[in-house]
């Protein structure tokens, strides 16, 4: 197969998934009474534009960088001050719930790990044991940043 049809089948699937992703977080953004579904269209395709530009500049571009910086940098431009879509971005995308955006991805997560479970029983119980120190020290560092924060602001 060529590069151009195997990019092009590599965009297929990325737009399958963020529709899938989309689909998933516009019902849950309305069971958690954020916003209604067509009011949260906007933020979604937005999401989802952000996303795809993100994963074609990672696979496009001729330095590797995490997928997430490049998330991180265009959601920046397109919500800093003197960017002409910022208001736009910043109403469209505040009326979706970070609760509604994660549950598929952590659905996502959990089915990879499934699919990965004897992979993970290899490493042993210190595997498990580092697994949970992680997960507990993320959540207790995030937590204290957002009590710094939310005491300091």
């Amino acid at each position: 197969m060529s590069a151009n049809k195997k990019l092009s089948a590599q965009i297929q699937d990325w737009c399958l998934a963020l529709i899938i992703v989309i689909a998933i977080a516009l019902v849950g953004n309305r069971i958690s009474g954020t916003a209604g579904m067509i009011e949260s269209i906007p933020g979604m395709i937005i999401l989802g534009i952000i996303a795809l530009l993100s994963l074609l500049l990672s696979e496009d571009l001729p330095f590797k960088m995490p997928t997430v910086i490049y998330v991180s940098v265009i959601g920046l431009l397109l919500a800093l001050p003197f960017s002409p879509v910022s208001d736009f971005v910043i109403d469209s995308v505040n009326k979706i719930s970070l609760s509604a955006l994660s549950t598929p991805v952590l659905a996502y997560a959990g089915v990879v790990v499934g699919r990965d479970w004897r992979d993970f029983a290899k490493v042993g119980w210190r595997g498990l044991v580092v697994s949970l120190l992680v997960i507990v020290g993320t959540f207790l560092v995030s937590g204290g940043i957002a009590e710094l924060m939310a005491r300091f602001m």
